[in-house]
């Protein structure tokens, strides 16, 4: 299954990216707490995925710019990682997958904006990361 197949759409300007073997936490991932409680028989939100992919992604780009910044101290370091995951950043990523369209919401949340919710766009991309995580067999 692909996130572009997770709802009927079948975009195919979708960023190619692996497959995700286990449908039932890509189904999670996607689901935000007001379609939940709208739609009980919905499952899990993304709440405890999204809190890992938070780590995941803390712990990649962490790697990432201590490898590639040899001559930064940990406070520069920390500053950088900081920037690279935030939220406006992580907002924007998943506004290149198309995550917005793809987010599972309640009506209230649909009213609100919450397809464009930068908040919501950014946890729903740490939730694929942490979907990413588990889906790899860690």
């Amino acid at each position: 299954m692909t996130i572009s197949q997770t709802q009927g759409y079948e975009k195919t300007d979708l960023p190619k990216l692996p497959p995700i073997g286990d449908e039932k936490l890509l189904l999670q991932a996607l689901t935000h707490r007001s379609y939940v409680n709208e739609n009980p028989e919905a499952g899990e939100n993304n709440e405890r995925i999204e809190f890992l992919g938070d780590a995941v992604l803390d712990f990649l780009v962490g790697e990432l710019v201590y490898k590639r910044y040899p001559q930064m101290s940990e406070a520069e370091l920390s500053r950088l990682r900081a920037k690279l995951v935030d939220e406006k950043q992580l907002a924007k990523f998943a506004i290149q997958l198309d995550l917005g369209d793809l987010i599972r919401l309640g009506k209230g949340a649909i009213k609100e904006g919450g397809r464009q919710n930068p908040s919501l766009l950014s946890d729903t991309f740490e939730a694929i990361v942490g979907v990413y995580f588990l889906d790899s067999g860690n």
